[in-house]
């Protein structure tokens, strides 16, 4: 079989229904080379007896059952048996893995046997590695003495090592290229790894998502091998912070009984171990529960964070303190990873900055005082991260009150994080459905009680084999595979969901009957209309834009108040005097800004004021005030406070839009300017209009 076809059969697995169009979208084929394909597969389940597959131009192609375990039987069987090809990709990583593990001499030789390819494919791949490795101050050597072999800095080649892990993992989630490596230079066995590092994780009460377990085992193996090599790297090691912390913690000893339960571990210096243990405490799961050394610093930045991201995006927590155990968990390993500049690689991270790009926004500007701590901007993939949890937090819709006769459940294997937006949106999605909390794969055999449906983002040999409808889904889905989960759902499940318009329907009439200038538009215009929405965007019905809450009747200019009291209650009055808010709100905002302190000034001479919406909001708008003289509010970093933005908001959602680009606002200095100098509020609504 080519890989086309086995491209095709995991797609059709994966799919409860699919399309031609969607498949040739998916494979970058034609509709003549899938039709091909189709026949050559349908000639492979001829000799198994079962229905073949019907192929008909944007109809939906739903296999039997019968079909269905026949493909995962051919599929199991190509594996086993083919001979494994190494991609380009491939025999970067494994080159930069054998010249990783620091063998005493390593010749072109040696990487023409180990991949059986070509010298002049080597040669090409050794030019490809450096520019690669150079961006990042590594580089490959040779000469006579030493082989080829690697410089740079120690804390950098570690650190591409990992990335490497984390990307292949990620992307293909295909460990071949990491097993062949083991086998061919005779590492630790990876089965008996994961038995060793399960059981002391289990003993010092170390937890890993699944993701993150597989992760560990490859990354530690090869970390290992390199350190049992010789290679002098105690002086940049050891530079890594909070060495005496780190001894005190359950990861110190949970390393210490790692490397004896290993061949050669004893050979590992202090330093080394110090280094591992810094690295599992940025992949496992944190908890207040384990009074760690660490739980007060890492508290008072999480509580930080909780109230920053409260003062800027009017959202008000209901459970507080669930919250600050969700962002706990996760915080305390992203601290150590940006303490210790250790990799990090979010798959969701572009599609969350799309779908999410108004929350993506206010978690940006939240944790931008923080980057100090660190001294660097907070990288990418954590704010997207940490977007993942707030956007569960935020978008976390009430349970039904009446039971619906039919129970969902999601397996997932990428953390609280991931599962918790997944879990937010299918039930937002299907709210007919009773969707039990997520678990992960492990746990699949403690459920006892009857699923219907089930949800995954990680497709296994383990989940096609259950007998339960299985639908896989992006941890963060577009509008596009939002459709694409209902179609497969209400198939399943049954319901009058596929008797309503079809896009591809749609647009085989309108090709009949008309020139079609960009079908890729058109069917994302026809996506969106069909779900009742405007753009393709997870924008909502009804969510503000920033002039949708702010009008010239909301604007004060050169107002003069005697202290920060007196400069909130003068800048609300103008939301009270329009009927936006009742006279109890003003009282509330400042006992919030009284309890949280001077985190309502949320940048320089900017303060931003607001309650919950119970305390009398009655819609959603923002006044702004323009003070007379400058107030200091207490906030030391950004006082005096000049302009007062005060904010009513009647949910916590609607506004979010408006609340990102008023904070891009913020960012302009001549939206200042405008502010100093207008002389009637009409100019500074013109200019915020024009802005959006």
């Amino acid at each position: 079989m080519d890989k086309e076809i086995v491209i095709i059969l995991k797609l059709l697995l994966e799919r409860t229904l699919i399309t031609t169009k969607e498949l040739m979208d998916e494979t970058g084929l034609s509709i003549r080379q899938i039709t091909y394909r189709i026949s050559k597969i349908n000639d492979l389940l001829k000799s198994q007896k079962v229905p073949p597959i019907s192929l008909r131009y944007n109809k939906d192609l739903i296999l039997k059952s019968e079909t269905r375990d026949a493909i995962l039987e051919i599929i199991q069987q190509h594996d086993s048996e083919k001979a494994f090809y190494l991609k380009k990709d491939e025999r970067l990583a494994f080159m930069y893995l054998t010249l990783f593990i620091n063998l005493e001499y390593l010749s072109l030789n040696h990487f023409i046997d180990a991949m059986k390819v070509s010298r002049s494919s080597i040669l090409m791949d050794f030019k490809d590695l450096g520019e690669i490795l150079k961006e990042n101050g590594v580089y490959i050597k040779n000469n006579r003495t030493n082989g080829y072999y690697l410089i740079g800095s120690e804390m950098e080649i570690r650190r591409l090592m990992i990335k490497i892990v984390i990307n292949t993992l990620s992307i293909n989630r295909d460990c071949k290229i990491f097993n062949l490596f083991i086998k061919e230079y005779k590492l630790d066995n990876f089965q008996k790894s994961k038995e060793i590092i399960s059981n002391l994780a289990l003993k010092h009460n170390i937890k890993f998502v699944e993701d993150r377990l597989l992760e560990f085992i490859y990354i530690f193996t090869f970390l290992k091998a390199r350190m049992i090599s010789k290679k002098k790297s105690e002086y940049e090691v050891s530079k890594i912070p909070n060495i005496s912390v780190i001894k005190l913690m359950k990861e110190y000893n949970f390393t210490e009984d790692l490397l004896y339960s290993f061949e050669n571990g004893n050979m590992i210096q202090s330093f080394d171990a110090n280094y591992i243990s810094a690295w599992i405490i940025g992949i496992s799961v944190g908890s207040t529960k384990d009074k760690t050394e660490d739980i007060s610093i890492i508290s008072k930045i999480v509580i930080r964070i909780m109230t920053r991201f409260e003062s800027l995006s009017g959202f008000h927590y209901m459970n507080r303190d669930g919250i600050f155990e969700q962002l706990y968990s996760h915080f305390r390993p992203a601290y150590y990873r940006l303490l210790f500049k250790l990799p990090i690689y979010n798959t969701l991270c572009e599609k969350v900055k799309t779908e999410y790009k108004e929350l993506y926004k206010l978690v940006s500007e939240t944790m931008k005082p923080f980057s100090e701590l660190f001294d660097q901007d907070i990288p990418e993939d954590e704010l997207a991260y940490l977007t993942i949890h707030f956007g569960a937090i935020l978008f976390n819709g009430n349970e039904s009150i009446i039971p619906p006769k039919k129970k969902a459940l999601i397996v997932c294997s990428g953390g609280i994080g991931s599962s918790a937006i997944l879990y937010t949106e299918l039930k937002n999605l299907f709210p007919e459905l009773h969707f039990l909390l997520p678990i992960e794969l492990s746990k699949l055999n403690d459920i006892c009680e009857p699923i219907d449906i089930i949800f995954t983002s990680n497709y296994s040999a383990e989940l096609m084999e259950i007998e339960n409808p299985l639908i896989k889904v992006s941890p963060v889905m577009t509008l596009k595979e939002k459709s694409q989960v209902k179609r497969e759902v209400y198939m399943l499940l049954g319901n009058t969901f596929l008797r309503q318009p079809r896009v591809e329907e749609v647009i085989e009439i309108v090709r009949k009957n008309t020139k079609i200038i960009s079908e890729d538009v058109l069917y994302n215009e026809l996506q969106a209309y069909f779900s009742r929405m405007e753009n393709f965007s997870i924008k909502e019905q009804g969510e503000f834009v920033l002039s949708d809450i702010i009008s010239e009747n909301l604007i004060r200019l050169g107002v003069a108040a005697k202290d920060w009291e007196d400069a909130i209650r003068k800048s609300a009055s103008v939301l009270l005097k329009n009927d936006k808010i009742t006279a109890p709100y003003i009282d509330a905002m400042i006992t919030t800004a009284k309890e949280s302190g001077p985190y309502i000034v949320i940048t320089k001479h900017v303060a931003l004021p607001h309650a919950k919406p119970e305390a009398g909001a009655k819609e959603t708008a923002m006044g702004i005030a323009v003070l007379q003289s400058p107030i200091e509010f207490g906030n030391k970093g950004n006082d005096p406070v000049k302009y007062v933005f005060c904010l009513s908001a009647v949910d916590h959602e609607k506004h979010l839009q408006a609340m990102a680009e008023f904070l891009e606002l913020l960012e302009k200095e001549e939206f200042y300017h405008i502010l100093d100098n207008a002389k009637d509020p009409s100019e500074i609504m013109n200019y915020i209009k024009a802005m959006e």
